[in-house]
């Protein structure tokens, strides 16, 4: 076996609260021991969101006695500083900024209002996370007479991200802070990103993004359903071809489960997003195993440069002093993805059937062993609460 340090996730939605149904503290983070990842950081469109140092602490507390790894926590964007001033101080990693659509009242139309979210953000050296897409550019599926995942896609085309890109890369030279975009599904976006010249700039990509085209969508449907949506194989392979030179920072699964009995609906109803915190490593070793990309580019990936950018110093790397954060992987087992055996209650995944080569066989926490052969060995409480200094 190979001894990696232990991976960092930092877009995960382990829903819980008012969402427990479709995800709980303990299953989102057996799911994330069972895929190598030992950090997660998750997002704030929860039921209710987290836009408040005081909901900020209820998850925290909540969080406490149910994690199986090391947790942190993201937060809405809110237009009221004092507010951003209270959950920094309550350790919040970043303020996410949802583009298309607020999690928390905010008037994301107004220049203005964006730029005092910047000026803020900066001011207290909290990064924003953007979900880049431009919501006057996404058509609404009630105008339109939606029959198939393909056509809901389409209401979301590429220039959505590109306009966003562009409005934030605009904004960031009158105010700058450091921002992570997440997600992100052109290669022209990381491009723009890369030579913007702005300092303190990095990109996220997803394993869906980089391996799935929107084929997918017409053979797995809802199966395949998230947003940003697929992109035709033309953009996956140049997205894919731009991430191997170098031009993204952070490969993160975006880990968003739901219930199948949502997802299966029409494609106007059912509801975006798939589970990924477990198909995520297997399916890059298997990049690395074909030669595709070197395994160092891999661990800089899924756990180095995560841990760099979001202030994870204890974390990302194997070396004395550090938080003890392992994963034994073997490079040679093969195996085909079966979402039965997921231990998230997401139970369904558009990669079902691929064969990988790479599995892990052992994570451990801060020293201690949480997944061992197919099994999780610890109890829930095990992993930690984390807060950002």
């Amino acid at each position: 076996m190979l001894a990696l340090p232990g991976l960092v996730d930092v877009h995960v939605h382990l829903r819980d609260m008012d969402l427990a149904y479709k995800e709980d503290f303990t299953t989102g983070t057996a799911a994330a021991a069972a895929g190598g990842f030992t950090t997660v950081l998750d997002m704030p469109n929860t039921q209710p969101p987290t836009d408040s140092a005081d909901r900020l602490n209820e998850k925290m507390e909540r969080a406490r006695s149910r994690v199986l790894v090391d947790v942190g926590f993201h937060v809405a964007a809110v237009p009221d500083e004092r507010q951003i001033g209270n959950m920094v101080a309550a350790g919040a990693f970043s303020l996410k900024l949802y583009l298309p659509s607020p999690i928390s009242p905010l008037a994301v139309e107004s220049d203005r209002v964006l730029t005092g979210i910047i000026t803020a953000a900066a001011r207290h050296r909290l990064p924003l996370t953007v979900h880049a897409e431009d919501g006057k550019v996404i058509e609404t599926a009630a105008e339109n007479r939606i029959r198939s995942f393909a056509e809901l896609a389409k209401l979301r085309p590429p220039r959505a991200e590109t306009s966003a890109i562009l409005r934030m890369l605009k904004l960031l030279k009158r105010a700058s802070c450091s921002v992570h975009f997440c997600h992100i599904t052109l290669s022209s976006s990381l491009t723009k990103i890369r030579k913007s010249g702005i300092k303190s700039l990095s990109s996220e990509v997803t394993p869906h993004h980089l391996l799935l085209s929107d084929k997918s969508l017409v053979k797995k449907k809802w199966k395949a359903w998230m947003v940003p949506p697929l992109r035709p194989d033309a953009n996956r392979k140049s997205l894919f071809a731009a991430t191997a030179r170098g031009l993204a920072n952070v490969i993160a699964s975006d880990h968003a489960p739901h219930m199948i009995q949502e997802k299966a609906r029409s494609p106007t109803d059912s509801p975006p997003g798939i589970p990924g915190l477990e198909t995520t490593l297997p399916l890059i070793l298997t990049l690395a195993n074909k030669g595709i990309i070197p395994l160092s580019k891999v661990i800089d990936l899924l756990s180095t440069g995560p841990a760099r950018l979001f202030g994870l110093t204890s974390k990302g790397r194997l070396e004395e002093g550090l938080d003890g954060d392992v994963v034994l992987v073997d490079l040679k087992r093969k195996a085909r993805i079966n979402p039965e055996t997921f231990l998230t209650k997401a139970k369904f995944s558009p990669f079902e059937g691929i064969q990988t080569q790479g599995a892990v066989r052992t994570t451990i926490v801060g020293g201690r062993i949480i997944y061992n052969d197919g099994e999780i060995v610890a109890k829930p409480g095990n992993g930690r609460v984390l807060r950002r200094r």
